[in-house]
């Protein structure tokens, strides 16, 4: 009888448990992030050397696409890219194939602390502990790929208690194939580089970076054509030295429950539209360009930066926009007819999606 009874009880635990973890599965936050920053010209070179001071160089990923002979300059400075194993460095070019150079041996130009790159990765790597502990990168490596090279898939070799995750940043140089796959056959993410290097419209030079988890499988396919060199960093974990207090977090949250329940009402906007806030904060901008305007979007003061921060946070998209008040008939003849007149404020907008 004790046998009957307490078969049915490991056949609910077990599908009580399925269902938790399918439901914990559901609510996983991204584990990596991708994107593309513009390369500044005071950002784009990359001081080299082989051994001796008088053994050095330079190259500028800012002045003009890089020649394959130019990049071959470099090459020769580089040894041979190893892997861990356990404890040990192993060389294996059936595994992979890459140069390297230590961080003794180069400079570059590119800071990522003032990028904003590690702003993008703490919010979308740490998630709920985003408030209390912050990442930390160190430099780790320059490796290239050139044609043929490639790393088969691979999880990163822990090498601190404390590494999180890692991030990779792609400097633009022209090349076909080296694919970064993250996740099983690339099951998570694709990251082909070689299409994200240049502005698509202006051909701007540009970075392109992805930041993952330390425990994700990933691989490097083979290089085609050109080289794809590529900065590593270590992202550790470290306390917060500046927590975000809760109470603004509170007051975050209530102001994204009453915009959700203002979205929400059928009957405000109900054919979608536009929503403005008038700005606390006077701000030095010339309402007449518009490119004054597009790079002013991210850096709204106090309360002005909550409105943008609690739209954005459900999905709005938000601008900064100039408010046009045209004038009545009683004041046609002081401004002349049919003259706009600029409102003395500015209104963000949060675009309805």
């Amino acid at each position: 009888m004790s046998t009957t009874t307490s078969q049915p009880s490991v056949k609910t635990s077990s599908v009580e448990l399925e269902q938790l973890q399918a439901k914990v599965q559901s609510l996983v936050a991204p584990n990596f992030c991708t994107g593309t920053l513009p390369l500044e010209t005071s950002a784009g070179k990359l001081f080299y050397c082989k051994g001796s001071a008088s053994d050095s160089g330079f190259l500028s990923f800012t002045d003009g696409v890089l020649q394959d002979g130019d990049i071959q300059t470099l090459v020769e400075a580089c040894q041979q890219a190893t892997f861990g194993r356990g404890s040990q460095d192993v060389l294996d070019e059936s595994y992979r194939k890459a140069w390297k150079l230590d961080v003794t041996q180069f400079s570059a130009q590119f800071d990522l602390a003032r990028s904003g790159i590690m702003e993008t990765v703490h919010d979308q790597l740490l998630h709920y502990e985003k408030n209390t502990l912050k990442l930390e990168p160190q430099l780790y490596k320059l490796n290239i790929y050139g044609p043929g090279s490639f790393f088969k898939p691979h999880v990163d070799t822990p090498r601190s208690e404390k590494l999180f995750a890692s991030l990779v940043v792609v400097l633009p140089t022209t090349h076909t194939g080296g694919n970064l796959l993250l996740g099983k056959d690339g099951s998570l993410f694709n990251f082909d580089s070689s299409k994200l290097v240049f502005h698509p419209e202006t051909k701007a030079p540009q970075i392109a970076f992805a930041a993952f988890y330390s425990d994700i499988e990933h691989e490097v396919l083979p290089v085609e054509a050109g080289y794809r060199i590529t900065l590593t960093y270590n992202l550790h974990l470290a306390d917060s030295d500046l927590p975000i207090p809760k109470a603004l977090s509170d007051t975050l949250t209530s102001l994204k429950s009453a915009l959700l329940d203002l979205i929400s009402n059928p009957q405000i906007l109900p054919n979608g539209g536009a929503l403005g806030f008038g700005l606390l904060y006077q701000y030095p901008i010339n309402p007449k360009f518009q490119k004054d305007l597009v790079k002013f979007a991210g850096a709204l003061k106090g309360n002005d930066a909550l409105v943008k921060t609690a739209c954005s946070s459900i999905g709005l998209e938000v601008a900064v926009m100039v408010r046009y008040d045209l004038e009545d008939e009683e004041n046609d003849e002081k401004y002349g007819q049919g003259r706009d007149r600029i409102s003395d404020k500015c209104y963000g907008v949060p675009q309805m999606l």
